[in-house]
Order: structure tokens, then sequence, then C-alpha cells
């Protein structure tokens, strides 16, 4: 069960109760039970119900804190162990932002801080610094630290709301069931080679692809800044991981729409699990689903070429051959024409994507001086080739890399602002996460990662401003195929 038992929500309501015996109610809710908070900091139990927060003594600015939920392979949903903060009136239509609390963490309400400024646009009501919240062991402790506006804090007990997450999320992978309209499942040669094909055609005369001179599709795509980008790091075979994207805010509704675009910045092939290095199937189901969200959504769905996109033999993870393995495995499962026609792909994938709000290629800003013409006929030019989909970010055991002064180069010789974001995916900068903003120092430099086995963070853009946001992976693969195949959400 995601959320408490009648049982449970009454021992907490009465906890509740007792706690505010002695404290003044909150005029502005219409709720019996709820608490203004004074000078003094108080501790509740860890929840189980959604609390709602109002920051203001007046016209409160709303939010709603509760347990963060998770899909399990049966289809029921437990709980995560964090909670989300974030603004009901928004969160549940359109792409939204919110804040993670986490076990042993605290967090300032306030707009003193960038980041929240961004995910949940606060008014002006809302002060400097706010409310804190602190979540322990022993409950979560929450302490007012604006005095002069006030805040207040009560339980949310109507079933409809408590329950609304349940139902949204659901919602959204019976959604993603009805717009793919199929199991993902390995699929028969001829399926698989008219789905490649067809991949290729669109690929052809890929929607907002600049030309090379001679008419072919260069390597650089011109992205209208409207859309809410949606950027995915590399992938490697984690077909859960789009699985949660794809089934999270409104990521699917904006592609459906029109108002989102998807960017995955190549490398969704080829495991990075120890000991699974070989194994390719994942990686087929994965590029299968990608191929089937570029057919559907040939506007609003783009793969940049990584280094991993490819068949060469020095392509390798943990002593594995990883480029061979691909090639081998494509050509024994499917046939030597569905090789042949992968191959095409890697040869018509663009290498970089430029709008007026940010940059993105899978590697990183050249060090070599090349032109906004270079770009887009990069695959005349096999260094600079090299270096967008190779190189990584300068370290003191790495000087050959790049660093801020190769970012500041590509956002003056592509016309953008010296401050538009710069997105890369490829060098994950520790083992236990998913993304890193302002990655070595630079401003406006972002590193993604997408095949983390706990997590998967991306990028996109709830209001002006990119932001991060990361989910728990979870093993959706399961639940969508037996949706599909059963129409039973739960097994």
């Amino acid at each position: 069960m995601a959320y408490a038992s009648t049982e449970s929500r009454k021992r907490f309501l009465s906890y509740f109760q007792e706690l505010i015996q002695e404290m003044e109610e909150c005029d502005d809710l219409e709720l019996a039970d709820a608490v203004r908070l004074g000078e003094k900091k108080i501790r509740v139990p860890q929840p189980a119900l959604p609390l709602r927060l109002s920051l203001g003594s007046d016209d409160g600015y709303c939010l709603q804190l509760e347990p963060e939920l998770v899909v399990h392979a049966d289809g029921s949903f437990g709980r995560s162990g964090d909670y989300l903060l974030f603004d009901p009136a928004n969160f549940f239509d359109g792409v939204s932002g919110f804040l993670r609390l986490t076990a042993g963490a605290s967090l300032t309400l306030g707009r003193d801080d960038v980041l929240q400024r961004r995910l949940l646009g606060y008014p002006k009501l809302v002060d400097a610094r706010h409310l804190r919240l602190k979540l322990s062991d022993k409950g979560l402790a929450l302490k007012c630290k604006s005095l002069g506006r006030g805040a207040c804090v009560a339980p949310v007990t109507e079933a409809a709301d408590a329950e609304r997450m349940i139902r949204w999320r659901q919602s959204k992978i019976e959604c993603l069931a009805k717009v793919l309209d199929a199991p993902i499942d390995a699929l028969p040669r001829d399926a698989a080679l008219d789905l490649l094909e067809r991949v290729n055609a669109r690929m052809e005369r890929e929607p907002y692809r600049l030309l090379t001179d001679d008419g072919r599709p260069g390597g650089l795509l011109r992205l209208p800044g409207r859309p809410t980008p949606i950027f995915v790091g590399d992938l490697h075979a984690c077909i859960d991981n789009l699985l949660v994207i794809l089934t999270q805010n409104g990521f699917l509704e904006g592609l459906i729409d029109g108002s989102a675009a998807l960017i995955i910045v190549g490398d969704a092939v080829h495991p990075d699990t120890p000991g699974h290095e070989e194994e390719m199937d994942n990686s087929m189901l994965l590029m299968d689903l990608i191929f089937r969200l570029k057919l559907r959504f040939p506007e609003r769905v783009f793969y940049l070429r990584g280094n991993h996109d490819d068949f060469a033999e020095d392509i390798s993870k943990g002593g594995v051959p990883q480029g061979l393995l691909w090639e081998r495995a494509l050509h024994d499962q499917r046939g030597p024409r569905y090789r042949d026609a992968m191959q095409r792909l890697y040869d018509l994938l663009p290498y970089m994507v430029v709008s007026p709000q940010y940059i993105c290629c899978h590697a990183g800003a050249p060090t070599m001086k090349a032109t906004r013409k270079d770009l887009i006929h990069v695959r005349d030019k096999p260094k600079l080739e090299h270096q967008l989909t190779h190189l990584r970010l300068r370290k003191p055991n790495s000087p050959s890399g790049y660093g801020a002064v190769d970012v500041r180069r590509l956002r003056r010789r592509l016309g953008v602002r010296p401050d538009t974001p710069f997105v890369v995916g490829h060098t994950p900068l520790s083992p236990d996460d998913t993304l890193w903003l302002d990655a070595g120092g630079v401003e406006n430099h972002h590193v993604l990662f997408g095949a983390n086995p706990n997590r998967i963070g991306v990028l996109t853009r709830p209001g002006n401003k990119l932001v991060p946001l990361t989910y728990p992976t979870e093993p959706l693969l399961t639940v969508y195929n037996r949706l599909v195949r059963t129409g039973r959400f739960v097994a």
C-alpha cells in the first residue's frame, strides 16, 4: 500500500490533534486540524499522509509534501523513503518541478535559493528563508523562519487528494501503452528491419536538420526554443530508465501535444553494469523503443550520436569489445541487412543540437576552432567528429580534455548568449549519481548520465530556466508489457 490504512490515518490524526491542543489554529486553511507555526519547532512522525504547507499568514502560497511512490514489478505502489514537495496547483498538469527531501536531510524553503525559485515559482510573499524541514528517524521537524509572514501545516485527509498521486501515475503508464499500442518485445527479423528502414527514411529528411552544401543531412540540429526540452543522458541498455521518464511528470503529454522535445544524448546501447557488458538483447529493445518514439514524434524526439553508436573494434568496457559484439548480435539475430541499416542510421545521426535556449552534444566542446559550417559538415572532419563523441572534461589527470575556454568559444561560434546552458553526457563524474550542474566549475555546463541503476535524472524547463529532476528507477518494462497484453495493471 502506498498510503496508510484507515487505522494508521486515525493514529496520525490523533497524534496531530494532541500536538496542536496548545497551539493556535491556522485561520486561513479550511481544516480544523491545521497548525500555525510559531517560534517553537514542532516535530511529527514521518507522515504517511500528504501534508499541506502554507507559506504566508493570509493568502499563503500552498505546497504539498507527500511520500514519493514507486511502482513494483507486480504493479503495486510502495514508498521510496523520500518525500516530494511541490505546488499542487500545477504539479499534475504539464511539465512541473518539485523538491526532494531525503532521510537525514534538511531543507530550508525560501526565495534565497535560486533553484527553488525555478522549480516552484515562489511568489513575493515567500520570504528569503521561510520554513525549515528536517527528516529523520524521529520524524519530520518543522521550524518557521519567517515569523512576520508565518507558515501553516495540515494533513491532507481527503481520500481523493491522498490517492491522487497513484491515479496520476497509473494514467501515465496507461497513456504510454496507448501511444505505443504494442508490447516491448524482441521483434521478428522482418518487422525489426522494416522499423529501422522507416526510421532511416525519416532521418534522411529529419525536421530541423541543417543540410550540407551538397544537400545531405548535416551534423547540426537547429531546434526552436519554445518546446520544453527533456534531456536524457547515456542509457546504456537501461530500458526501464527511459520508461520512467516517459511515465513521469508531463513529459509524454508534452510530446503528444507538441509542447516538449525529448533529446537523448547518445549511447543508448551497450550495458554499463559490471558482469553484463556482453549482453545485447536490452540494447536492441531500447533502440526499438527509441525508433518507435521517433516515428510517432518525428519533430519531438531526437537522438544524438555518441561514441558507442558504432561498430568500431576499439569500443570496449571492462575488457569486453562491445562494438564488435553489438555488430555480431545484430547480424546473427536480425540479419546482415539489418546490420547494414544500423550502420546507415549511424551515418545519418546528428552530432549536436543548438537552440536559442541551449546547446547539447554527446561528449564535449571541441578544443579545435570549429565553425558552425564545420559542425554541419562534421562527417567530413574526422577529428571534430571524434571530439564531439569522445572528448572528456579536462581534469588534472586528463589535460587534453575540454574546459571553460572551449565552452565559451563554442557558444560564440554558434551565435548564442554567453550564459546559454551546454548539456553533455559521456562522462559520469561519480558512480552514485546521475546529473551534475556547472560541471568542472564551468557555469551552465551540465553533465547527464542515464544508466544509474538506482535513479534517472533529466534536465528540463518547467519555467524559463533548465532545472534538474531525478526519479527512482522502477521495473516498468514488466508492468508495461503486462498492461498491454492483459489490460491489467496489477499482477
